[in-house]
């Protein structure tokens, strides 16, 4: 009989810790959605206010700033529909802000050195705004002297009634196509 109650014993605490591990996994993944969600109200509030009918230019600016700073929050803000959940992973700390910050986009982000040419726009409506040359050896300046194409904030709207210009991306542009495109919307 003796054995049997010790059989009972170590099952029941086996059960019981068990269901801790289950309850603790579930608590802790339930902070990880409170925390998801909380970064992600942050962002849209954070978005909503700051980016609102600014100009592509001015958006670009604080994108390319965000990037020297190498601060995220400085361009979470200005995050197009599309890279809006990636965004509130990186604020969330689910995302390694070396998705931005490293490679050759992001060292020509955070070496911007204050410049950039007019903003134009290409056939599909993205605001594209040059801020650095794909040198040889790296990214340069735009006013270097280096040969290579331009290295160019690309912002988006949302949709047809959207003002809000949004960061899509750091793409390479041809200096012919950036020359083609349109000066106005």
């Amino acid at each position: 009989m003796a054995g049997f109650l010790a059989t009972i014993r170590v099952s029941g605490r086996s059960a019981i810790t068990a269901a801790s591990q289950e309850f603790d996994d579930k608590i802790r993944n339930l902070h990880m959605k409170v925390k998801a969600l909380t970064a992600f109200a942050l962002f849209a509030t954070v978005t909503a206010a700051t980016a609102q009918d600014q100009t592509p230019g001015s958006v670009a600016s604080a994108i390319l700033n965000g990037y020297v700073h190498q601060d995220v929050t400085m361009i979470a803000p200005y995050s197009n529909e599309t890279n809006a959940n990636f965004f509130a992973r990186l604020l969330a700390g689910d995302e390694s802000p070396s998705e931005l910050f490293d490679g050759t986009r992001g060292e020509a982000g955070t070496g911007w050195d204050g410049k950039s040419l007019p903003v134009r726009y290409n056939d599909r409506g993205q605001a594209i705004v040059p801020f650095a040359i794909e040198g040889e050896s790296g990214p340069a300046g735009l006013f270097s002297g280096a040969d290579g194409r331009y290295m160019a904030i690309v912002l988006t709207l949302d949709g047809p009634q959207d003002t809000s210009w949004g960061f899509e991306d750091i793409n390479y542009i041809a200096r012919s196509d950036y020359a083609a495109m349109a000066e106005s919307r």
